[in-house]
């Protein structure tokens, strides 16, 4: 199996030990965690990566600096569990590099139990979020090498 960066797999260890109903509370925590959009990008919009996967509307945008990438969500406050969904990825991957980005499993979620507290249209979700945030990666391994 591969191995995940170190603050994700905190978390996933942190999901596989609760129970469902504990599970549903971290992903309220996670939720309430995710930092507001920066005002920089709030009219920047068609600068950040639509992710259709989700029926929420979700937007998802990579900052590279010093190698590792910050995301940033904008997510409406009215989506909890899909807030809390984008701020696992956020917590466990921000700060890595695009490397360790791109070598997490699509399916890293089922070590976490996590279809025991959620639809599986939500985790098509989790998984398209994931998807777009190795989508900017890749992208930024790009801008990084022409730099």
């Amino acid at each position: 199996m591969t191995s995940l960066p170190g603050k994700l797999q905190d978390i996933v260890d942190d999901f596989a030990l609760a129970e469902k109903q504990e599970k549903v509370e971290l992903l309220i925590q996670y939720a309430e965690s995710l930092p507001p959009l920066p005002v920089w990008l709030e009219d920047e919009r068609d600068k950040m990566d639509a992710v259709p996967e989700c029926m929420t509307p979700v937007h998802v945008f990579g900052e590279l600096k010093d190698g590792r990438i910050t995301f940033h969500f904008d997510i409406p406050p009215q989506a909890p569990t899909v807030r809390g969904l984008a701020a696992i990825l956020a917590n466990g991957l921000n700060g890595c590099t695009p490397e360790e980005i791109l070598s997490v499993p699509a399916d890293f979620y089922l070590q976490m139990n996590l279809q025991e507290a959620i639809s599986h249209q939500r985790l098509n979700g989790f998984m398209g979020i994931l998807a777009h945030m190795k989508q900017i990666a890749v992208r930024k391994m790009g801008k990084e090498s022409n730099e």
